[in-house]
């Protein structure tokens, strides 16, 4: 007979600063908020924030994407994802369209300048990662990206 796992429970409020470090959702916003202002200012000369990033990275990676689809894997609210995608637009990044399988919905996409940007910058995001991640054993952070992974399956269709 399989033994159920134990899974740890939330010891709120926090008595240590040990139990606070040990909350997932704290360590991940922690995480998040550092990468996000270091890398904001980073790329202040290329008049990039990080949420036109996440909106561009997320059309080069799955590539054409509804403004919904969009505002879930830029984790955005859908009014703040429109504007975002109209700048992008204005700028000449991305491009919006009718879906190839679905005539019926309108979608955006990555123009040539939108790759060639992330192209410019991927040198400058692909060094952060590594001096975000550098001091992490690699099969802990493999290990880390896959259970990170399971807890997002069935919260989101990405």
């Amino acid at each position: 007979m399989t033994e159920a796992r134990k899974i740890p429970k939330p010891s709120f409020p926090y008595g240590s600063p040990g139990e606070l470090n040990s909350f997932l959702p704290y360590l991940l916003t922690r995480i998040t908020h550092i990468w996000s202002s270091e890398l904001n200012q980073a790329l202040a000369s290329e008049k990039l924030p990080t949420p036109k990033l996440r909106l561009l990275s997320s059309l080069s990676a799955y590539g054409e994407l509804t403004v919904g689809q969009l505002a879930t894997l830029g984790v955005m609210e859908q009014s703040t994802t429109s504007r975002t995608v109209d700048q992008l637009v204005d700028e000449g990044l991305a491009a919006r369209s009718i879906s190839d399988a679905d005539q019926r919905k309108r979608t955006v996409v990555l123009t040539r300048k939108g790759k060639k940007k992330l192209a410019e910058i991927s040198p400058l995001i692909n060094d952060f990662h590594a001096e975000l991640v550098g001091n992490v054993d690699p099969d802990k952070l493999q290990t880390c990206i896959e259970v990170l992974g399971e807890i997002l399956k069935g919260k989101t269709d990405y």
